[in-house]
């Protein structure tokens, strides 16, 4: 979440012609499309009168605005706190017990993710049908945890040719490295964000383990501020890439893969 601000229906132009964004409105010099929640997530859509908010975000290279009826409360959830919830619903991620005004509640985290998709579709997809296979023998390890994600990643790769391994966590991951032979890894793809270990714990893991220098490193995340792309450099991670841009991975395992 970039801002808050009061949503003002008459600073919006009305769209027609996609059912999820309702409209864009000019917001700190960026034109923003605006999504209602509610009807994104399956909620009952109230009056637009009623909403009062717009939730400012930035994503993988788009902003957008979240109107809501209302925030309660603003909290940072850690990985820990996290369990999985993509196989009861496709729109979230995880859910979390959180704790407002002392009393504990089940939080649902949404899959930013699948709300991009919904709402630009094959804006953010290409055509790689016929494109060169990539020559490499060795495995792409790719960890992310949205199922999303990991479909389309499945699809690229299997597109390319390339031998892969996909899991949905950085623990997974981790707990897979000692049944894969180091000279069969020709690549690390991670997410940044994800429940118990991050994409930052599974750099930290490797670069401790001599027999994975020199190993590529590419991050794809939404999350990628100055404050997290100096950790990630002074890490040395190889390239980090806006996600569900699947042309840019495309390009960077052509370049980095061994």
């Amino acid at each position: 979440m970039e801002e808050l601000f009061v949503y003002q229906k008459e600073r919006l132009v009305h769209n027609n012609k996609n059912a999820l964004i309702m409209g864009t409105t000019d917001i700190r010099s960026h034109m923003t499309p605006i999504v209602c929640f509610d009807a994104w997530f399956g909620n009952v859509s109230m009056d637009e009168s009623n909403y009062e908010l717009l939730i400012f975000c930035y994503f993988s290279s788009e902003y957008l605005g979240l109107l809501v009826k209302q925030v309660v409360d603003i909290l940072t959830i850690m990985p820990h706190q996290m369990q999985s919830s993509s196989r009861m619903n496709e729109l979230t991620t995880f859910i979390a017990k959180i704790n407002i005004a002392n009393a504990e509640y089940l939080c649902t985290i949404f899959d930013a993710d699948k709300l991009l998709f919904d709402m630009y579709g094959n804006a953010h997809e290409y055509e790689n049908a016929g494109v060169k296979p990539i020559e490499s023998d060795k495995f792409v390890l790719f960890a992310d945890d949205s199922q999303l994600i990991r479909k389309m990643a499945q699809s690229t790769f299997e597109k390319l040719g390339v031998r892969f391994k996909i899991f949905s966590d950085g623990a997974e991951l981790i707990a897979a490295l000692p049944e894969i032979k180091t000279q069969e890894i020709g690549l690390f793809l991670l997410d940044l964000e994800m429940p118990g270990k991050s994409g930052l714990d599974v750099i930290d893991y490797v670069k401790t383990q001599t027999q994975y220098v020199g190993i590529p490193i590419i991050i794809h995340t939404n999350m990628a501020n100055s404050s997290i792309k100096d950790s990630l450099n002074a890490r040395n991670v190889t390239k980090i890439i806006g996600k569900v841009d699947f042309k840019t991975i495309e390009s960077a395992m052509r370049e980095y893969i061994l």
